[in-house]
């Protein structure tokens, strides 16, 4: 277990002097449980994204931060030795974690009676190569305000199906697929009021121009708006290869986060050296979200009590 913190000391909103994990990290998928926040991704920093292994990130304000270890692929009975540890997201449903990742370019499943683990992989592939039109990775979950959950996924082709009550299995007959606009891989979907909102990556992750579109639906069904930039680079600050991102709803108010990587600013930067940052989300008027303008920090949301479910 490691604790690490990086911060300036002022009000609410204030900004992280850089990478607040203080690490090469990748593909972040940000939840709070309780009034913790937990932040699933890929370690990077290594030739060919070659992790082997899953960390969780435990904060009280997205900035002090506690790393522990919560799955290695040797502990997956299906991979064998193959692509690296990569993607991970949380479900929490039935007062258990459903952890969905990606080892050997197919999305695994493993389940934990809390959000630090420890998770036990299942026997086979959640979604295995060959199942679908797409290299199946990336996964994210979306839960809507009925409590259905879905799982996201997929790269040139986005998936989704909708999962059972407990998010141990697909339903059948409720994968659906789209190529919404220039998509890559990433794609995600939140509910605010009566609006869909999707947004996903389009270029290479080793593209400085690896940036985040989203549009927006009354429903799943559409009709979707024509897809707007919410984040990109900012050649003038440095800032580079903004892309693969969730977004994050404080549970009990209107405050939203959105967590993405892009190329580490230590002159490492590249598609195997990149770096989480947060930023707040706002919306417009009229609902449309407002481009987020990349900075050279990060974001700080200090801890608040109580926070209500």
């Amino acid at each position: 277990m490691e604790e690490f913190a990086n911060a300036h000391q002022g009000s609410e909103g204030t900004g992280l002097a850089s990478n607040p994990l203080h690490r090469y990290c990748a593909d972040p998928d940000l939840v709070m449980v309780g009034d913790r926040w937990y932040l699933y991704c890929t370690e990077d920093g290594l030739p060919g994204w070659s992790s082997h292994a899953f960390y969780v990130y435990e904060s009280g304000d997205l900035c002090h931060w506690t790393r522990r270890r919560i799955l290695d692929l040797d502990q997956v009975p299906w991979w064998h030795g193959g692509q690296g540890a990569w993607a991970p997201c949380l479900l929490v449903r039935r007062g258990r974690c459903i952890l969905y990742f990606v080892a050997d370019g197919q999305i695994g499943q493993a389940v934990a009676p809390g959000p630090t683990g420890p998770f036990r992989a299942a026997q086979k592939p959640f979604i295995a190569r060959g199942d679908y039109d797409c290299l199946p990775i990336d996964p994210s979950v979306f839960v809507d305000d009925d409590d259905v959950p879905y799982l996201l996924w997929g790269n040139g082709r986005a998936y989704m199906g909708r999962l059972s009550p407990d998010g141990l299995r697909l339903e059948d007959g409720s994968v659906r697929s789209a190529v919404p606009d220039n998509f890559r891989e990433a794609v995600t979907i939140r509910r605010r009021g009566d609006t869909y909102y999707a947004s996903w990556s389009e270029n290479d992750t080793r593209d400085p121009g690896y940036r985040i579109r989203w549009s927006s639906a009354p429903s799943l069904d559409g009709p979707w708006t024509v897809p707007r930039i919410l984040i990109e680079a900012d050649h003038a600050k440095g800032i580079l290869a903004t892309g693969h991102h969730c977004i994050t709803r404080v549970p009990g108010r209107d405050d939203w986060i959105v967590a993405y990587h892009r190329f580490a600013r230590d002159g490492r930067g590249d598609g195997c050296h990149r770096e989480i940052v947060f930023a707040p989300l706002d919306f417009a008027d009229d609902g449309a979200l407002v481009q987020v303008r990349p900075q050279v920090g990060s974001y700080w949301y200090p801890a608040r009590n109580p926070v209500t479910p």
